[in-house]
Parts: structure tokens; C-alpha cells; sequence
């Protein structure tokens, strides 16, 4: 994988979100899918911009990753906002023993979800579709994410019965200036050449007339959320 949680790419995470809502969306959308249930836990949580908005509505929420540094962004937040119903997690999800009510995985986890039906009563998965507009060029791609069309046809070829609701919405990213719109794109396109990256903000990159976020690359992120019967 070619990403990594620091101070920027968390930074422009809480700026997306802030100015989208997107993971707040998201929440609402998954909320009434877990109503029911009292205890979730989000394998590979980031620094958990959805749990926290689903703290709102259920009793328990577990947080897992594997990156000490979102781990750690997501400890500060739940202590800085008194949240005492996050409990966060440094571990790889493959030494999980534990069972919940509800297992949550969302986009960069979300491949051989079978692996987890016996530790949850229901999976929620929540997946980016194919056909979206990236925030760097496609052509320098590294890593190849899951996509809810895979996982559609994974599922079926396994015979797993599923209901998917799909979806779009705003994610896109702001900006506080240029300099931080090419820091962006050169992070997620780290062998991009100069002319690349010069035609790709001329013609992608917007004027907002904000003034704590001048400039924005819009994107409709389309995403399939699933929901699968769990084992326990």
C-alpha cells in the first residue's frame, strides 16, 4: 500500500471531511443498519472520522489499525471531545479473537471479507465503486484498491448472500493554498513529472471564494455498501 497516516494526509482527511461531510454521511447512512446492535468494531478504522459520528448512536465502538500514528490521532480526538464509548486499537485485524455485535470495514480493508462472519452477527462493508473521478492522475496509480464490483463478484462466486445500497457523494479536497494543492497531488502521485502535475491542477483545480479553503478538486465519490449475514 502507498499510503501513510502523518500530520498532512491527516490534516487533508479532517479538511475533506470538514468541508464535504462525507464520512458523516456515510454514518447516516450505516446508522440505521446497526440500530439494533450495541457493539461495533471498525477494522482498519484510519483516524476514525466515521466511528466517531457513529458514537452518536451506538453503545460501543472498537477501533482497530495497524498505523501508530492514526491510532494515536484518533486516542487524542476521543480525549479532547470526552468520547468514552471509542475504544481504539493498535493491532493487525488477522489477531482478532474477539466477537461483536457489528464488524465495519470501509474501503482499504475491505477484500476476503468472509474471514470475519464468524466474529460478527452482521458485516457492513463499505466499498468505492470503479467509476469515480481520482484527485490525482489515474496513470500514476500504484495501488490497485478493492472495488465494490469486486467484491460484488467475489461474494456471488462464493455463493454469500448480500443486500447493497449504492450510493454517491461529495468527497473531494479542499485546499488553504496552491503549495498545498501540489504537496497533495505529489504525495498521491509521488513520481508525477512537473507538466503532469501543472496540467492536472489547471484543469481540476476550482476557486471557491472561501477564505479558509480557497481552492477544491471536486469529486463524487460512488460507493456499495454492503450488508452480510454474519456466523456468531
Amino acid at each position: 500500500m502507498n499510503f501513510e497516516w502523518n500530520e498532512n494526509t491527516v490534516r487533508w482527511y479532517q479538511d475533506a471531511e470538514r468541508y464535504t461531510g462525507f464520512f458523516k454521511n456515510i454514518a447516516e447512512l450505516v446508522g440505521p443498519k446497526v440500530a439494533e446492535h450495541s457493539s461495533l468494531c471498525d477494522i482498519g478504522c484510519g483516524i476514525g472520522l466515521v466511528d466517531l459520528e457513529l458514537s452518536k448512536t451506538i453503545d460501543s465502538i472498537t477501533c482497530i489499525d495497524r498505523h501508530p500514528y492514526a491510532i494515536e490521532i484518533l486516542k487524542q480526538r476521543i480525549q479532547a471531545e470526552n468520547i468514552r464509548n471509542i475504544t481504539p486499537l493498535l493491532m493487525d485485524c488477522n489477531a482478532i479473537e474477539a466477537g461483536w455485535d457489528v464488524i465495519l470495514i470501509s474501503f482499504f480493508g475491505s477484500r476476503e471479507l468472509e474471514q470475519f462472519l464468524p466474529r460478527c452477527k452482521k458485516l457492513i462493508a463499505v466499498v468505492g465503486r470503479k467509476s469515480q473521478t481520482e484527485l490525482y492522475p489515474e496513470k500514476y496509480r500504484k495501488f490497485q484498491k478493492n472495488t465494490s464490483e469486486e467484491v460484488e463478484g467475489n461474494l456471488n462466486s462464493k455463493g454469500i448472500a448480500y443486500s447493497l445500497t449504492e450510493t454517491a457523494f461529495e468527497f473531494g479536497q479542499p485546499f488553504r493554498s496552491e503549495e498545498d494543492a501540489r504537496a497533495f497531488i505529489r504525495t498521491q502521485s509521488h513520481d508525477i513529472n512537473p507538466g503532469d502535475l501543472a496540467g492536472f491542477l489547471a484543469e481540476r483545480l476550482v476557486a471557491t471564494g472561501k477564505e479558509d479553503f480557497p481552492l477544491y478538486l471536486p469529486r463524487q465519490k460512488a460507493v456499495g455498501i454492503f450488508e452480510i449475514e454474519g456466523r456468531l
